[in-house]
Order: structure tokens, then C-alpha cells, then sequence
């Protein structure tokens, strides 16, 4: 029991940096949009955030061109539901270099040229 809990503070303490993490959100227009990374322009400044697989996508018809495409095997990647234009709301974590975008809700597209 002694030596479980200096291990048990151990990780606590080096875990502490992820759970003080504090989400902070954005608003703008989407400016770039790439596998890896989205950038959005608000009314102040212009934000670039880091994308990944832990990145959460909310648009319409989000759900159903995620299972078109899984059920396809092909790759899920960010620039299949956000698109130069979208108006966005982007909830992310400051880490230091980077902004890494943890879910952006596509709330407005612009309209498709036919």
C-alpha cells in the first residue's frame, strides 16, 4: 500500500496538464481546410486548429456520408464536411504551439453553384 500510493500521485501528477486543459471555442469563417488542419476566420483574428482522428465533425448529413464512406473504406477525412465558407463553431484545447480542434459544428454553408 506504501509504494501504491506515491505511484498513484505519481500519475496524477503527470496526467494534471490534460485534465486542466480548458475547452475554449471560436467562431468565424472557415479560410482553409486540409486533412490535417482547418483555419477560421473570426471578427478579431484568424485561428489555425489541428485536426486528427480525435477530432469530432457535427454537420448535416454528417452521419450518413460517414457511413457512406466507411462503408466504401475509404478515409474519413475532415475536408469531406467542411468546406472554404462554412460558417463554424470550433471547441478546442491551447496546447501551447498548437490549437487542437476537439469538434467543429458546421452551422452554415454557403449555397452550392449548380
Amino acid at each position: 500500500m506504501k509504494r501504491v500510493l506515491p505511484l498513484f500521485l505519481g500519475i496524477l501528477l503527470l496526467a494534471a496538464p490534460a485534465f486542466a486543459a480548458k475547452t475554449m471555442s471560436a467562431m468565424g469563417k472557415v479560410t482553409a481546410v486540409s486533412a490535417d488542419s482547418v483555419t477560421v476566420k473570426g471578427k478579431d483574428a484568424e485561428w489555425t486548429f489541428a485536426v486528427d482522428k480525435s477530432t469530432t465533425v457535427v454537420a448535416k448529413g454528417a452521419s450518413h456520408k460517414m457511413s457512406a464512406l466507411k462503408a466504401d473504406k475509404k478515409p474519413t477525412l475532415i475536408s469531406e464536411f467542411v468546406n472554404v465558407g462554412d460558417d463554424v463553431t470550433v471547441k478546442y484545447h491551447d496546447m501551447g504551439a498548437t490549437k487542437h480542434a476537439a469538434t467543429v459544428t458546421v452551422k452554415s454553408s454557403p449555397p452550392k453553384m449548380k
